[in-house]
């Protein structure tokens, strides 16, 4: 009898994209690599800006002598090229894979990873443009012959598909969506295998909850140098992405536990692995606890989620792992204190209610 393969739940992902100081170093690092080109002996204050704008990231800005910047200025692209198109949860593991836009942005992800016929399709488009994905994706600093750095163009190549992916999604990924869609393409035969192919896989892939995390990332072989930076990597990419935030909020009170867990594992690990930088807890503090609108939606779903949240920051703040300035820490005695309260009164009016029975 055939042994069956075990399957590993993961919840819907989708590309973290650029957002919030990350994006802005992106827009610096794109002007200077511009301005190289056509301005090399105006460089000083873009120069200046990239380094400002890294530090405010928490990038490393040790640079060694000036010549050697534009050796720095393409490892960190490279890094914010990297985060950009990193997977992020947008979901629970045992969420279903809703339409619509998730499930296009999903896919896409995806034809990144290089899965099945989404990666066959956009290795074509590729193609005639002239590059390969895996060209644009190793060296996204470099500029092509109309003025483009090579992650710019790979972004387009990904819109391209993306337009693709839409015009096929209102019809369902059906196969007359796919004919329809490669109509009047120079190459129309090649063009409708490809997206027959997409039609199928979409078609199957709708229809399952989740998928095998050996089935969705064959391609994923680029390695961090160290763990230091696979945290740093996973930390920017998801725990300080709003999408993150915004696909747990669509689950209501599961969503606001899972959040809870996942701040209260990560202080946890860290107590016996020292993984996480002052910086990264600040961070935790602010966008988690302290951000009004997200503790608006936690206290409104599930205060108890929120409380545990807060409470596993001012363990951290008590703790040499984090040296908290006294702003933060005022801030979430006070925010404690007040969700204590509501608790204490709950439980004090259940055992009136008891001793009253």
């Amino acid at each position: 009898m055939k042994r069956q393969r075990a399957e590993y739940l993961q919840p819907p992902m989708r590309m973290a994209g650029s957002f919030g100081e990350i994006a802005e170093l992106e827009y610096m690092l794109v002007a200077f690599f511009h301005l190289r080109m056509i301005e090399p002996w105006n460089l000083e204050t873009i120069k200046a800006k990239v380094k400002k704008q890294a530090a405010a990231c928490h990038f490393s800005d040790n640079l060694a002598e000036e010549w050697e910047f534009d050796a720095y200025a393409a490892a960190l692209y490279r890094t914010v090229f990297d985060l950009k198109h990193s997977p992020i949860r947008t979901g629970l593991p045992d969420a279903p894979l809703s339409a619509g836009e998730d499930r296009v942005e999903y896919f896409l992800l995806l034809a990144h990873e290089g899965y099945g016929s989404f990666g066959a399709l956009l290795r074509f488009l590729a193609a005639e443009a002239g590059y390969t994905p895996e060209e644009l994706c190793e060296h996204p600093g470099l500029m092509t012959e109309d003025e483009q750095t090579y992650g710019q163009c790979y972004d387009a190549l990904l819109d391209r598909f993306r337009d693709f992916l839409k015009r096929m999604d209102d019809e369902d990924f059906s196969r007359a969506s796919a004919i329809q869609a490669a109509d009047g393409h120079k190459d129309c035969v090649r063009l409708t295998s490809l997206l027959m192919g997409v039609s199928d896989e979409a078609t199957r892939l709708s229809a399952r909850t989740s998928i095998s995390t050996r089935c969705v990332w064959p391609r994923r072989v680029r390695g961090c140098s160290d763990d230091t930076e696979e945290i740093q990597r996973r930390f920017r990419s998801e725990a300080m992405n709003p999408l993150f935030i915004e696909g747990m909020a669509d689950y209501g009170r599961r969503g606001a536990m899972a959040l809870a867990a996942y701040v209260s594992r990560s202080c946890q690990w860290d107590a016996l692995c020292q993984g996480l930088d002052h910086w990264m807890y600040e961070a935790l503090a602010q966008m988690y606890a302290l951000r009004p609108e997200v503790q608006r939606w936690m206290y409104k779903v599930c205060p108890g989620a929120l409380r545990h949240l807060t409470g596993s920051l001012i363990a951290a703040a008590h703790s040499s792992r984090w040296h908290a300035s006294l702003k933060t820490r005022m801030e979430l005695l006070w925010l404690y204190r007040s969700l204590e309260k509501p608790q204490r009164v709950r439980h004090e009016k259940a055992e009136t209610e008891k001793r009253q029975a």
